[in-house]
């Protein structure tokens, strides 16, 4: 039953590691979605600055703040998707996060098997050891008696 024990601590660890790893990657990818907000978040800034700038020195034909507008417009589409994604990946580590302690509490549970398997068998070998003192303890005693009455 030991062995089992200690390969399932074994498959705990490993699912742990794994899940380690996977949440690693996640705040990696977060940590870079992050930045890819704050670029786009600045970069459509700076076209409004831009623009507005523009417009105020000498003015701006329609056509080009049609297409100024629509470029502005493209920015903030691709910022919702990655703030979208930033949710995405956000939940994602959430989840990774529980599937950890899940697998941490699955390795503690083996772990505490094996340790109370340990305690039973360092029981026993007391008793057995407790049982073989007392025999021989027995023995000498009715070796010292037989002597006394010889």
């Amino acid at each position: 039953m030991s062995n089992v024990l200690h390969i399932l601590i074994d498959q705990a660890k490993e699912k742990a590691d794994a899940c380690i790893k996977a949440m690693a990657k996640t705040q990696q990818l977060i940590a870079q979605g992050e930045q890819k907000l704050a670029m786009l978040t600045q970069y459509e800034t700076d076209c409004h600055t831009g623009l507005h700038s523009r417009a105020t020195q000498g003015g701006i034909t329609g056509l080009h703040l049609r297409n100024q507008n629509a470029f502005v417009g493209k920015i903030s589409q691709a910022i919702e998707q990655q703030r979208q994604e930033l949710e995405f990946l956000a939940t994602t580590l959430t989840h990774q996060k529980q599937q950890y302690q899940i697998a941490l509490q699955e390795q503690r549970k083996y772990e505490a098997l094996v340790e109370r398997e340990k305690r039973r068998e360092a029981h026993k070998e007391a008793k057995r050891d407790q049982k073989m003192n007392d025999e021989y303890a027995a023995r000498i005693a009715r070796v010292h008696a037989a002597g006394e009455f010889s």
